[in-house]
This record gives structure tokens, sequence and C-alpha cells, in this order.
């Protein structure tokens, strides 16, 4: 075709269409779902890695394929939610056995009635895991005290944290034991260790950290043990002392102490085979001192190796520290 200006128009190339670029492993553009076709054990190792039930949980909208699949899980972990939720899901778990659980719930969902936690101890322990984290807030008690909370029995545990700061808890009911418990974490407001202890033929790693009350039996630690090879205890507010310590260990290697010792503290300490010593003793009440004037307020003994170093901090008591001029 010619213009009037003499040009010639020229027809434009058609162009090419497009390849689409679709991700390798789906040819075709069938839009079928490949990863809900996968088997189900590949399905729940996807699910595992969200380490978190709700977001896993989440994952039932996805399609029928995956709904409910969560449910058979073995490790599961429930942060960040009300005791109601994370009870209304520990029943929906279908695993016989689980081989890792977490309970998790902060402060803004305190738990204050001792019946609600014991029931949650005892949803967890239905799922017999092999290793248990449990923590939680709250504080139980009525116009007559404190109110125990029993542990349930965890016949297939091995590792179990229980992190219940303000509570007081019991070992289990008659002469139940924890027959595998290997390791064992406690922080609570108080609890029997040397019962506790019994109950536990195979432990070897045991860690305490327990907030004593007026009750001055309570603030006893007792630990007998023929097979603890580890051991952790802590008394760690300023506001509370420790009025005894007892610990007879044949085959401890490892001790670690941070207290504050009570106007009338003693301590029985019988470990042959232990390696490593760390105390760190305060004196907030300064009930031992050198004379009238010098009161000790800290004592802290570190041996590593055989090879041991004693630091202790000496106050002197001035009446006048700023002379009348």
């Amino acid at each position: 075709m010619e213009l009037r200006s003499g040009r010639r128009l020229c027809s434009l190339p058609t162009p090419r269409p497009r390849r689409s670029r679709r991700p390798p492993g789906f040819p075709g553009g069938d839009g079928s779902d490949r990863i809900s076709a996968l088997p189900d054990e590949m399905l729940l190792e996807i699910l595992v890695r969200l380490r978190c039930a709700r977001a896993a949980a989440h994952t039932s909208g996805l399609s029928r394929r995956w709904r409910g699949l969560w449910k058979h899980l073995l490790e599961l972990s429930f942060r960040d939610m009300s005791d109601d939720a994370i009870g209304a899901a520990l029943f929906q778990v279908a695993g016989p056995a689980l081989s890792f659980l977490e309970v998790e719930i902060p402060e803004e969902h305190s738990v204050l009635e001792p019946a609600r936690v014991s029931a949650l101890l005892l949803a967890a322990a239905r799922l017999a895991p092999a290793d248990l984290v449990f923590s939680l807030w709250g504080y139980a008690y009525d116009k007559d005290g404190d109110i125990p909370i029993e542990i349930p029995s965890f016949e297939r545990t091995t590792s179990l944290k229980l992190d219940v700061m303000d509570h007081v808890l019991i070992p289990p009911a008659g002469a139940v034991e924890f027959p595998l418990l290997e390791k064992l974490s406690v922080v609570c407001c108080r609890i029997n260790t040397a019962e506790l202890v019994r109950r536990c033929p195979r432990l070897r790693v045991f860690e305490i950290e327990v907030f004593p009350s007026q009750d001055v039996a309570a603030n006893r630690i007792k630990v007998h043990s023929p097979t603890i090879e580890e051991l952790v205890v802590k008394v760690d507010d300023v506001n509370v002392q420790l009025d005894s310590l007892d610990i007879m260990a044949p085959v401890l290697k490892r001790f670690s102490l941070r207290v504050n010792m009570a106007e009338d503290f003693t301590v029985s300490f019988s470990a042959p085979m232990v390696e490593n010593i760390m105390w760190d003793c305060s004196c907030d009440e300064q009930n031992v001192g050198f004379g009238e004037k010098w009161r000790l307020h800290n004592l802290e003994l570190v041996m590593k190796e055989n090879v041991g170093v004693l630091r202790m901090q000496i106050f002197c008591e001035v009446d006048d520290f700023f002379p009348e001029s």
C-alpha cells in the first residue's frame, strides 16, 4: 500500500506466541495439585517442619486432602494459645504415642484454677510423649492457702520439663514411678524433691528451681539418688532463702548451686565422683561474719577438673560512715 507521500506502508510481523513460564515438574499446566497427591507420610513431613501445631491445623483449609492431617503428627508444639484452645486441640490428637509435645501458655492466658492445670497435664499424659515441655503462668490458691497439683504418671517419657513457677506440685499418688525418665527439669513454687527423685529410678539429669514460701519445711531441698550425674539447684528469688540442702549422689559429676542462704542454712553434700562444681551462695541476712562488723555477703566456689577457686565478698558494717565535723 502506498501513501500520498510516496512512502509504502509495510505490515507488521505477526508476534510469536509467548511461552508460559511454568515451574519445572508441571508440564502441560493441567492445574492438578501435585503436592496433595503425595502420600500421607510425605505430607506429615511437611507439616512437622512448620514447628507449630496451630499453623499445621490451618492447612486443613487448603483442600479435603489436608483436612485433619495435623492430628496424626508425632511432634506437636502448642504456643501462645489459651488453655481452652490447647485443651480442645489435645483431645483431637490421634497419635497414640508422640515423640515430642510442647505446651506453652503465655502470661496473658494465665491459668489460675488448679483443676484446669491438672486437666491439661492429664491430657498431655494421655498422648504418652517421649519428650514433654509444659509451661504456663498462674497461681493456684484459695482461702486455705496453696492448692497442690498432682503430676500424672508419664510412663513413656524420657525427658520432662515442667515450668509452672507459681504452682505447688506433688508426685503421683501411691507408689507410681516414672520408669523411663532420664532428664527432669522443674520450676515451681514448692515440691518434695526427695519423694520426686525417689520415683525416678533412671534419672541422670535433674534441674530444680523453686520459689519457696513462708513454710519452713518447703524451703528444704533433698536429693538422694544413685543414678543422677548432673544436678542444678536454684533458689533465685532475692526475697526468699533456702534453709537446708541435702545431697547424696555417688555418681554425680556436675553440680550447680545458686541460692540465697537463710539465717540457719545447713548443707550436707556427698558426691565422691564430682568433677565440676559451681556454687553461688548469697548471705542477704548477713548472718555469717567475723567480729561485729565484718560480714560475708557472697560466697562463690568454682571447681573444674579438680582445680578449685574460692571467692568471697566480705563487707564491713560502718555505723558512722560520714563522721561529724
